[in-house]
C-alpha cells in the first residue's frame, strides 16, 4: 500500500526507501555521530513488524484554511487576498514543519488496518453532528484530539476523545463500538492555549480507564497497566528485543545496585529485576512514578524503589555508589542534563549503559562520558520503520 499522504504527513520520512536502503541511512548517521568515542562494528535490529507497528497514536482535529497546492509544491504559499479566506476540517498527523494543521489520514500503514475507515466514519460523524473541530490560530472548537492505545500482546485497547469542554460522545461511542467493540472509552478536556497543557476531567465513558500490556524476558511475562498518559515505548515488539538486551547485560554482570535513571514507569528496572540486588528507578513525571509503583506490585517485584525527582537534583541528594552498580541512561531525545552527566562521570560505577533515542545527543554526551569511560559496543534497535529515528544502545566501561 502507498500512503498518499507521504510528503506531506509527518508520521514517515523514508518511505520512498525499500526497508534495508532505511536501515542502511540510519545505521550510517549513528557510526557516523560515533565515530570519534568508537570504532568498532554497529549492528542494527530491525523492527519486528514494518508496518501497523505502533502501539498508540495521538490524531488531531483541525480547522484550516484550504490551501490551492499542497504544501511543499512551493516555500510560501500564495493566495488571492480579494477573496475571503475558505475552511476546511481533517482529522490525522500534524502536517510536516506545521503546527497549525493536519492532514486527513487516508491509508496510513502506522496503526492498524482499520484506522482509515474509522477515522472517515468520524469525520462524517462530526459532519452529521455540526461539531466544530480546533483551530490552532484562533483557539476556538470543540473536538480536539484523539488517542489511540492497544496492547499488542493482551488485545487489549483505548480511546480517548479530548475536546474543549465536556459534551455528550455517545454518538462516538458507537461508531468506536462499531470498528474496535473491545475498546475502554474514556472522554478528557484540555480547555489551554497549547495541546501541550495536558488534559483534565478524565472520565470512563466504557470499560476501564487502563489497558495492559506484556512483555517477555527469559521464561517471564511482564504485565504492564497502562493509563492515557503513561509513557510506554510506541513499538512494543521492538521495544521488548532492547529490554531483553539489556536484561542480558544484567544477568551477566550481577549488579547490587541498578541506578534506573529517566526510568519512566520502571520497565528496564522491572525486566532486570531478577538480576540485581535492587534497582533506585529516578523519573521525574509523578504519573509515571505512580504507574511504575503499580506495575511492580502486579508483578509481584519487591527490589526496585521509585524516586520522584529528575535526574539532576537526584544526583546532588544521593551519591552514587560505585562498588558492584550499573547506570542505565534512557534520557529523553535531549539527553542527559550536563550537571547529572559530570556527575555521572565522576561517579566510579564500572558500567553504563546509555539508551538513546537521539544519536545526536548521545554523541554530545559522549564528549563528556569518554574522559573516563570506554564505549567498548553500540547497537542500534529500528523502533520506527519509514522515519529516520533510530534508537541506540551504547556501552561503557570504566577506563
Amino acid at each position: 500500500m502507498v500512503c498518499g499522504s507521504f510528503g506531506l504527513c509527518g508520521g514517515c520520512s523514508l518511505k520512498q526507501e525499500d526497508y534495508a536502503a532505511q536501515m542502511e541511512l540510519k545505521r550510517a548517521k549513528v557510526k557516523a555521530l560515533l565515530e570519534p568515542f568508537y570504532s568498532g562494528d554497529i549492528s542494527l535490529t530491525p523492527s519486528p513488524d514494518k508496518e501497523y507497528f505502533r502501539n498508540k497514536i495521538e490524531l488531531s482535529f483541525c480547522r484550516q484554511v484550504v490551501w490551492s497546492e499542497p504544501y511543499g509544491k512551493k516555500k510560501k504559499i500564495v493566495r488571492d487576498k480579494t477573496k475571503p479566506l475558505e475552511f476546511e476540517n481533517t482529522l490525522g498527523f500534524r502536517m510536516k514543519g506545521r503546527w497549525d494543521r493536519c492532514v486527513n489520514i487516508e491509508n496510513c500503514l502506522l496503526y492498524e488496518p482499520n484506522l482509515s475507515v474509522f477515522l472517515k466514519e468520524v469525520r462524517l460523524w462530526a459532519e452529521r453532528e455540526v461539531l466544530s473541530f480546533y483551530d490552532q490560530r484562533a483557539h476556538t472548537g470543540l473536538l480536539r484530539n484523539l488517542i489511540l492505545r492497544r496492547g499488542v500482546n493482551t488485545g487489549e485497547g483505548m480511546a480517548v476523545l479530548i475536546t474543549t469542554s465536556a459534551f455528550d460522545a455517545s454518538g462516538f461511542a458507537e461508531i468506536l463500538a462499531k470498528f474496535y467493540p473491545s475498546y475502554h472509552f474514556l472522554t478528557a478536556v484540555n480547555d489551554g492555549v497549547s495541546d501541550g497543557a495536558g488534559i483534565k476531567d478524565i472520565k470512563v465513558v466504557k470499560g476501564s480507564g487502563v489497558i495492559r500490556e506484556k512483555l517477555f524476558e527469559s521464561n517471564r511475562e511482564i504485565v504492564f497497566e497502562i493509563s492515557p498518559q503513561s509513557f510506554f515505548q510506541t513499538n512494543t515488539k521492538a521495544a521488548n528485543l532492547i529490554y531483553k538486551k539489556v536484561a542480558e547485560k544484567l544477568s551477566a554482570l550481577k549488579p547490587s545496585v541498578m541506578y534506573d535513571l529517566y526510568g519512566g514507569a520502571g520497565s528496564f528496572s522491572l525486566c532486570c529485576a531478577p538480576y540485581v540486588g535492587k534497582s533506585l528507578c529516578v523519573e521525574s513525571v509523578p504519573s509515571a512514578v505512580n504507574n511504575g509503583v503499580k506495575n511492580a506490585q502486579i508483578n509481584n517485584i519487591n527490589n526496585v524503589s521509585f524516586f520522584c525527582s529528575t535526574t539532576e537534583e537526584f544526583l546532588t541528594k544521593q551519591k552514587l555508589s560505585a562498588y558492584n552498580s550499573v547506570i542505565v541512561l534512557d534520557p529523553p531525545r535531549s539527553g542527559v542534563h550536563p550537571s547529572a552527566c559530570k556527575t555521572i562521570l565522576n561517579s566510579g560505577a564500572e558500567n553504563i549503559l546509555y539508551i538513546s533515542c537521539n544519536p545526536v545527543t548521545l554523541a554530545e554526551n559522549l564528549k563528556t562520558l569518554c574522559a573516563k569511560y570506554n564505549v567498548v559496543n553500540a547497537e542500534c534497535f529500528d523502533f520506527f520503520p519509514h522515519s529516520d529515528h533510530i534508537e541506540t544502545l551504547a556501552e561503557l566501561k570504566l577506563k
